[in-house]
């Protein structure tokens, strides 16, 4: 899920750019630009979020240090926030100086609630020039990073391909839990704890998949030849410590 996981957090900004439709009347000041731009991506309104940003704006990430510049290039990205309804407040007050505007911001979306985090911070530092979101820089809170690692560092030990129906076993990991409980090269996984691959958005039965070490994971499976799929139980092993 390292796709989602750069979405959720640490390898994405908390806060990107959206479909350019018509242009809406831009606030006048740095405050209430940045402040329409937070509420306007809680909405979805990609109309108004867009035309806050300068065409050559910048986002970065830290402390990944991940960068991103351009309107365009960030517009995907909105699309995948907007499908994993995630949600932004402000804590606490924005701060003005000239034209930059510093803030703290608390985020919420599905995959941190699969994940079972509430919510994670950021301190964002914007800077507005002529009206427009020039510099949107977002400083990720250390805990919350921690947080996610912990969530997420258990797994089954595999390695596979998408397909229509399901994703496709390829190869599994010296130890991988889930090949010791009779799953085979193959096999196509098409359910997780009882949520069907059908209704899962890109990237999110990776997600599922993994968890904190130690929990436990129930995989629909499909065996070639099988009858009908399996529901099969296994413990999560620590993915750091699995080679393949």
């Amino acid at each position: 899920m390292n796709k989602i996981l750069a979405i959720l957090l640490v390898t994405v900004t908390l806060l990107a750019g959206c479909t350019k439709v018509s242009e809406p009347q831009i606030p006048a000041t740095p405050e209430t630009i940045v402040n329409t731009f937070i509420q306007s991506l809680s909405k979805g309104d990609v109309n108004t979020c867009l035309s806050l940003l300068a065409d050559d704006v910048v986002f970065r990430q830290e402390p990944s240090g991940m960068q991103t510049n351009g309107k365009a290039p960030v517009e995907a990205g909105i699309q995948q926030l907007t499908a994993w309804h995630h949600q932004y407040s402000v804590v606490g007050t924005l701060q003005t100086e000239g034209n930059k505007v510093r803030l703290t911001i608390r985020e919420t979306g599905d995959e941190y609630k699969i994940m079972g985090l509430e919510y994670i911070t950021g301190d964002i530092e914007a800077e507005v020039y002529d009206g427009k979101i020039k510099a949107w820089t977002v400083t990720v809170n250390q805990e919350d990073i921690k947080k996610v690692a912990e969530l997420t560092a258990g797994g089954i030990g595999i390695k596979f391909e998408a397909t229509a129906r399901g994703i496709k076993i390829t190869e599994f990991a010296k130890n991988s839990p889930l090949y010791e409980a009779g799953a085979r090269p193959g096999d196509l996984i098409i359910a997780v704890d009882g949520i069907n691959y059908s209704q899962m958005r890109e990237g999110e039965i990776q997600l599922r998949i993994k968890g904190p070490v130690g929990s436990e994971v129930k995989l629909t499976v499909t065996h070639e030849g099988a009858p009908a799929p399996t529901d099969i139980e296994v413990t999560r092993v620590n993915l750091a410590q699995l080679s393949y």
